[in-house]
């Protein structure tokens, strides 16, 4: 194959992956999903994550972990804190290896909802020796740790995302993409984000009014000259 050929493949190639991302929609591919597998699919895809297969947990990308579920009520509390208890075991396994600082942020979702956690505010859980952290599997957590999680306050001060609300999915993915990124490449991903309409017409708004007082300025001070220019023309009669 000649260097021609090599070259158009190529772009035929970058061609086709720039199709399929632009055809892509987060929303529409998480109401079309039919188990927790196209759920995960969907959030790799959205936010460009890479597949990491090694530990049993489903996804740690950049100290933030997920846990997938196909089909869940998130509002629900007590259903939210064995979703968020199966975490806190995964949790306490890297804070038994000392690895703790690998994770600071917990997601659990699926193809309707998503939570976002801080998991300090887990600590008093899986640096708990009350659990049993080997007798259960994190599929089936310590009914008393689910428990303690529901009772504890924190499901019902945390904000549950409708996925199926385009203000949602705005709000979740700006937070996310907050958490997943450094600093420096956020601004650029947020502002790449569909704007509500509302927030468009307040930045027209803005800009109109900054534009006015620019224009209102300008001929004050216009005018102001002209006076000085007036005034300095007439000779002063000293008597």
């Amino acid at each position: 194959m000649g260097v021609w050929e090599q070259q158009t493949k190529q772009a035929n190639r970058h061609r086709q992956i720039w199709s399929e991302c632009q055809q892509f929609n987060f929303s529409s591919a998480l109401r079309s999903a039919t188990n927790e597998e196209e759920v995960k699919a969907a959030y790799i895809r959205e936010f460009s994550l890479p597949v990491k297969t090694k530990e049993r947990h489903d996804l740690l990308v950049n100290k933030v972990l997920f846990e997938f579920k196909y089909s869940v009520t998130l509002t629900d509390t007590k259903i939210s804190a064995k979703v968020v208890a199966q975490a806190v075991y995964y949790i306490n396994r890297l804070f038994k290896k000392n690895r703790l600082h690998e994770v600071e942020f917990l997601v659990v979702a699926d193809k309707d909802e998503a939570r976002l956690f801080d998991i300090t505010e887990f600590q008093i859980f899986y640096e708990s020796h009350e659990y049993q952290w080997d007798n259960f599997r994190p599929s089936s957590p310590d009914p008393k740790l689910i428990k303690a999680i529901n009772n504890s306050k924190i499901l019902e001060s945390n904000r549950v995302y409708n996925l199926e609300l385009e203000n949602d999915v705005h709000l979740f993915s700006s937070r996310l993409y907050k958490v997943l990124l450094p600093p420096k490449d956020v601004s650029n991903v947020v502002k790449s984000l569909p704007q509500k309409p509302n927030l468009i017409k307040a930045n027209f708004f803005i800009i109109c009014f900054g534009l006015a007082i620019t224009l209102i300025s300008g001929v004050f001070i216009a005018n102001q000259y002209r006076f000085s220019q007036i005034r300095q023309s007439f000779p002063v009669n000293n008597q």
